[in-house]
């Protein structure tokens, strides 16, 4: 009996020392996925409401590993083409940082490119939603209010995130890595592009519908600069598209350029944008002192998309020509626009100047998505920050960028606008009520920019491959030998 005592002693004292370890010691497994994260860093194990105590390098790659994390356990049975465009880039990321082993990073991007190969697709078009296990595409009220069977945007972030980055990453020569790079060929050259150009309007449209995809469908890409922009770029090098330069010089050349306080920018400002009719009704300080037109109508979210994967540093078509700046800097101006904006506060807002990041988010006060991008779904601001817009404009402002949300952080981290999955998607200022929960959209995003601010991997791996060179030749995106 006594031996059994003792027994039982020693393994209570070294189930105790087990749970005393640092964290980092034990791997943490990501449901759904089976791999491993390892935060080997100790600045990835510090409380949720210690991180003022990083530096500001350290704050960053933490938002980048707590989003990353709570993505990567996110794969249900249907697959969302558009939201794994995005994600399947994470494992490149968590490899690069050295959060997760990369022979298992890599046998999970095989699954999901053998998912991707298996979709039943419309002349290589990737359905919006399908079945991970069969592949059948999924149809009806799947995913928001969508339910359009074949996703020509969705297929080409899948298709530039898998050509640009996926198959330049994973270049080993052993079996699973050798079956990406082949996989990233197939998925990428069977799409014809040709099939979802909509000739008689020489553009896009974001969806192909009808049994066989035979009809266009969604809003006609071009007359705004947007997300989309980076299809007009993929497709001047892609195997199956007929018509040279045609898209990409519709798209540029109908593109908005606006101006706000002596900021220009390419736009994102919609036709209708003042015919909003859904307020919500909510008092604000100094409401008649505010109008629509005095706010910045770029929607950051929409303008960064595009640069994940394409450096346009400097580079200029004839477009960028004639109005006197190049994409980048076209977007760097509409961030400066949105800060000038919150520094002015005609609306008195707290906290503004240090904070600002207008984009469509979650409003914690009427509890409504904000989807006309506007601080308020009216003409007044409420007050409200989209926290996703702040970190997606860290390349272009980084210094305005890091202040603000470690503002955000010191300011609010008592009412949880952090937890062990990262940022909330947003922050009323006035009232302090924050979002329950990131947005799920935008976490891979936030975490791609800030990788690329980092250290420019999305960019240095997209350089890799031949086709990019072949698309800026052909957009007519020149270097400037001044930059």
């Amino acid at each position: 009996m006594k031996s059994i005592k003792i027994k039982l002693v020693l393994l209570a004292l070294a189930v105790v020392v087990i749970n005393c370890q640092p964290q980092y010691r034990i791997a943490k497994k990501v449901a759904g996925t089976g791999v491993r994260f390892l935060p080997k860093k100790e600045h990835l194990n510090v409380g949720v409401n210690h991180l003022n105590q990083l530096t500001d390098d350290q704050f960053l790659e933490r938002i980048e590993y707590d989003y990353t994390r709570n993505c990567l356990k996110k794969k249900d049975s249907i697959a969302i083409t558009e939201n794994d465009g995005y994600r399947i880039n994470l494992f490149c990321v968590a490899v690069k940082n050295g959060w997760l082993p990369r022979s298992e990073a890599a046998q999970v991007v095989l699954e999901y490119l053998r998912e991707y190969q298996n979709a039943k697709t419309v002349q290589g078009i990737l359905p919006r939603s399908f079945s991970r296990k069969t592949g059948q595409q999924i149809k009806g009220q799947v995913y928001g209010n969508f339910g359009q069977p074949y996703d020509v945007v969705g297929t080409a972030f899948f298709a530039t995130s898998v050509q640009f980055v996926i198959r330049q990453f994973f270049n080993a020569n052993n079996p699973t890595e050798n079956e990406i790079r082949k996989l990233c060929k197939i998925v990428v050259d069977r799409i014809d592009w040709n099939f979802a150009y909509k000739k008689d309007k020489k553009c896009f449209t974001w969806f192909k519908n009808g049994k066989d995809g035979e009809l266009f469908d969604g809003k006609e890409l071009y007359g705004e600069m947007d997300e989309t922009f980076f299809l007009q770029l993929l497709v001047l090098s892609a195997k199956n598209w007929h018509f040279g330069n045609e898209a990409y010089t519709t798209y540029v050349s109908n593109s908005f350029v606006d101006s706000h306080y002596g900021f220009k920018y390419f736009s994102t400002k919609e036709y209708n944008y003042k015919t909003s009719e859904q307020f919500t009704g909510i008092k604000v300080n100094n409401p008649e002192a505010l109008e629509l037109k005095d706010y910045p109508t770029a929607k950051l979210g929409y303008l960064v998309q595009s640069h994940i994967w394409f450096d346009l540093r400097g580079y200029r078509d004839s477009i960028c020509n004639v109005n006197g700046m190049d994409y980048f800097e076209g977007t760097q101006n509409a961030v400066k626009a949105q800060i000038k904006y919150a520094q002015i506060n005609l609306a008195k807002n707290y906290l503004y100047g240090d904070v600002w990041g207008f984009y469509d988010t979650y409003s914690p006060i009427s509890k409504k998505w904000m989807i006309t991008g506007l601080p308020m779904e009216g003409d007044t601001d409420e007050g409200t920050i989209a926290i996703q817009a702040v970190m997606s404009a860290i390349s272009f402002e980084p210094k305005a960028t890091v202040k603000c949300l470690r503002t955000l952080y010191d300011e609010f981290r008592n009412e949880a606008i952090y937890s062990e999955n990262g940022f909330v998607m947003s922050v009323n200022t006035n009232n302090r009520k924050v979002a329950t929960k990131p947005d799920s959209f935008f976490e891979p995003i936030s975490v791609l920019a800030i990788e690329n601010y980092r250290s420019g991997l999305l960019w240095e791996l997209a350089k890799k491959a031949p086709e990019y060179q072949e698309s800026m030749n052909k957009a007519g995106l020149k270097k400037r030998n001044n930059y």
